[in-house]
């Protein structure tokens, strides 16, 4: 190896490996090669992600339908409370 030096021709090697084996899928990983960073990441199912999405959907509009119920509440104590006054 010429760059054993300075490592680059490690670097070099293993970059060549790790997109060998995304390539093969053998795994997933996207390299960032100007800030020499690789992140790995599972792949997601469609059907997982839209099950996800509709989870946090559902627990979104439950959010906004108690916050509406407690404002609502609130409203009506206001009002007495001026009804007596």
């Amino acid at each position: 190896m010429e760059d054993e030096g300075n490592g680059e021709g490690d670097s070099e090697e293993a970059e060549k490996h790790l997109s060998d084996m995304v390539v093969s899928k053998a795994l997933i990983a996207k390299i960032d090669r100007p800030m020499g960073i690789v992140c790995f990441q599972t792949e997601k199912d469609s059907n997982d992600i839209l099950n996800s999405w509709a989870a946090n959907l559902e627990k979104l509009l439950d959010l906004v339908e108690k916050s509406c119920h407690q404002i609502h509440k609130e409203t009506m104590v206001h009002k007495a409370a001026l009804k007596e006054c």
